[in-house]
């Protein structure tokens, strides 16, 4: 069995928006429904956990709950504190069966069943399996007062993205582990944690389309990845 965290809890300062950045209008839809009609149309997964604020619980059962439309189990969890806190109530959600467990951002409406499909492969084969692209740009490493220390070699970084995967028992250790331990700093993301749980975490490669909706340039990117989506249809 294959569970889906969506993770739709964040405050979405950055868009400067009357509503948060999940619930935003996306040609029609809100962008985390856009998200979760794509999770609970494949196949290859039997469940969705959606993760939310508590107090917009309203405006999910307004601008998303009411449109999906499936005969698989569609879960809401409560977010936390942090994006670790909100996982992992999702995660307390997730069936007993489950044996893979697939994270993916609520404003990440454009990946693909290729991108579900490849991280499922790698999780069942690994720890975990996450997707992302190539870094474009040069990186610099600066320091607090905005001096170039380091410049890492492009060759050797990757942009993750979501969705990514993890075998169940390896994502539950890796939090369990990260709840006793005082060496981390504030994870931003699962494979983290898997990691530092030394876990083994394979990387496939994804689309530059699969962008994360987090402030209103972003939005027109998306608009203009939607259309070019429908004239290819």
């Amino acid at each position: 069995m294959i569970s889906a965290i969506v993770v739709a809890a964040g405050k979405g300062t950055r868009m400067n928006a009357e509503i948060n950045k999940q619930f935003i209008d996306l040609e029609g839809k809100a962008i985390v429904l856009r998200t979760i009609e794509k999770l609970v149309k494949d196949y290859l997964i039997d469940e969705v956990v959606v993760v939310i604020v508590k107090e917009e619980e309203a405006i999910y059962n307004e601008k998303v709950k009411p449109y999906i439309v499936t005969d698989k189990k569609v879960k809401l969890a409560y977010g936390g504190k942090e994006r670790i806190d909100s996982v992992k109530n999702g995660l307390a959600l997730v069936d007993e069966a489950s044996e893979i467990v697939i994270i993916h951002d609520g404003v990440r409406p454009f990946f693909s069943s290729e991108d579900i499909k490849a991280v499922i492969e790698g999780a069942a084969q690994f720890d975990g399996c996450i997707i992302g692209v190539p870094v474009k740009d040069t990186i610099k490493v600066v320091d607090k007062n905005g001096f170039v220390f380091d410049t890492p070699d492009r060759a050797s970084l990757f942009a993750v993205h979501t969705p990514q995967a993890f075998k169940k028992k390896a994502l539950i250790d890796a939090y369990k582990n990260y709840e006793t331990s005082s060496t981390y700093n504030l994870p931003t993301d699962d494979a983290s944690l898997v990691e530092h749980n030394k876990g083994r975490v394979k990387t496939v490669i994804g689309s530059y389309d699969n962008i994360k909706i987090t402030t209103k340039e972003d939005l027109v990117f998306a608009k203009a990845i939607l259309h070019k989506y429908k004239e290819e249809e």
